[in-house]
């Protein structure tokens, strides 16, 4: 029986496979021409001749339509919408923030510590003379002083580590403010 089904498989492979040879012939063709637009209209002229798919064609609904009584689909306005938003320069005050989506992302930036408290279960709240204000996340001791100079760096998966050039450690950090 396994056997069977194996064998059955194996032959609606390589049916497929038989048929799509012509079209791999014909997009061989459209890809050797040299010409920008020409390989265009080839691309195109194969893309208009091509016949939908057996998965495509697959229908849940047995009963037959009269071609006038089917219904046309909606019009749509013939408006092109932009796939990339437009780039945006981080400032430095933006630093932390999920609220933008940037392309040009600054990838560190330096700070001065204003002041330094713990939270109840001994995380660093770090606030900068800018204003802004940055919890550890992570739960390793790292030391702090006020008036310190530090770095902010982006991390992997839209995390953040903050450290010291004279150090070679760093701890993850998320902003609140």
């Amino acid at each position: 029986m396994r056997l069977s089904l194996i064998v059955a498989g194996i032959i609606l492979m390589s049916a497929n496979a038989y048929a799509n040879t012509n079209l791999g012939q014909q997009l061989s063709n459209c890809a050797a021409k040299t010409d920008k637009l020409e390989r265009l209209i080839c691309y195109d002229e194969l893309a208009a001749n091509a016949k939908p798919s057996a998965h495509i064609m697959t229908t849940t609904n047995t009963t037959k339509v009269a071609p006038s009584e089917v219904p046309k689909p909606p019009a749509t306005p013939n408006v092109v919408a932009p796939l990339v938003a437009s780039p945006q320069v981080l400032s430095v005050d933006d630093f932390g923030l999920k609220t933008k989506v940037v392309e040009d992302e600054v990838d560190k930036v330096y700070f001065e510590v204003s002041a330094v408290k713990k939270a109840p279960y001994g995380e660093l709240i770090i606030t900068f003379t800018n204003g802004q204000v940055w919890k550890q996340s992570s739960p390793e001791r790292y030391k702090v002083d006020k008036g310190q100079r530090i770095f902010i760096e982006t991390g992997a998966l839209n995390s953040f580590l903050l450290g010291t050039d004279d150090r070679n450690a760093t701890t993850r950090v998320r902003r609140l403010k």
